[in-house]
């Protein structure tokens, strides 16, 4: 329910990353060209051309500018993802709707001025340009949206409660909150209890888990995305995201304090460093922090 929610108000970090970005490009141009050239033989005012003809040199410049356009409008978007650090999924969707419009208005120029149809008005070279670019685009980008959606969904961290779980040396006693990481791959690499649980750090594109075991704190590294824990994990009453690079139990917290950079969070053991709390997280993390 709470990634639902979130792939509503926020774009899933998977969608905005490099390697997705390049395989939506590639995929999406060479479906575009596919169709566009199947399309043909349906048209009257097609101009499209791939093997031979004059129109060849013009249908090479308009895939080739319109994969440059994409692979700008992809890296201007990721920029704008990294500035705002909110990103709606629903302006990703219209992003991607103002770029079918924007090649659509392309198609059509070539097509009003190469083909010379006398007899068929801009408005009307214009409807049929938005209904091709929009089928020849908007399949492909659907397409891989879902496949990445997937593969993420399946990365997912599994965040699970059992009434029995064993451990090395005893039962835990019942309805206790297990956490269980998963790595990218979707294989089970720790097991912790919440209540043992301090706070999670990101690491490049590794997580780092601070916890105790054994009455000591551990610490275990495993390639997971920080996004994958802050869709699932922030379920919990005490887990909570505070900084683009953290997520904490609230409820091990013993000090919150103000420093020039902002706050600062310190724990109730001994041996594990303080945890920063950027200004975007700082009205909710003071907010848990009063209540607990």
């Amino acid at each position: 329910m709470r990634f639902t929610k979130r792939l509503i108000t926020q774009t899933p970090e998977c969608l905005t990353e490099h390697t997705s970005q390049i395989i939506n490009v590639i995929i999406s141009t060479l479906f575009a060209l596919v169709f566009l050239t199947a399309y043909v033989p349906f048209s009257e005012t097609a101009w499209f051309q791939v093997g031979r003809g004059g129109y060849f040199f013009i249908t090479a410049a308009f895939v080739g500018s319109g994969m440059m356009f994409l692979a700008l409008s992809r890296v201007l978007m990721n920029w704008v993802v990294r500035k705002s650090r909110h990103f709606p999924f629903w302006v990703y969707l219209l992003w991607l709707f103002l770029e079918i419009m924007i090649i659509a208005v392309c198609h059509t120029l070539i097509s009003y001025c190469e083909i010379q149809a006398t007899d068929h008005s801009f408005g009307y070279l214009y409807g049929k340009s938005v209904l091709i670019t929009f089928v020849a685009l908007a399949v492909p980008y659907a397409v891989t949206i879902l496949a990445i959606l997937l593969k993420d969904t399946q990365q997912r961290l599994m965040l699970t409660k059992s009434d029995t779980v064993e451990s090395d040396d005893e039962v835990m006693p019942e309805h206790t909150e297990i956490i269980n990481l998963m790595d990218n791959n979707g294989n089970l690499k720790l097991s912790v209890k919440l209540d043992n649980l301090y706070y999670i750090k990101a690491e490049d594109n590794y997580i780092n888990v601070f916890y105790q075991r054994s009455g000591a704190i551990a610490s275990y590294m495993l390639r997971c995305k920080m996004q994958t824990i802050a869709d699932n994990c922030v379920d919990s009453s005490s887990l909570m995201r505070c900084h683009r690079s953290y997520i904490v139990n609230i409820k091990k917290v013993s000090v919150l304090h103000n420093e020039a950079d902002g706050f600062v969070m310190d724990f109730e053991r001994e041996g594990l460093d303080s945890v920063p709390v950027s200004k975007t997280y700082s009205a909710k993390v003071l907010e848990a922090f009063n209540k607990k």
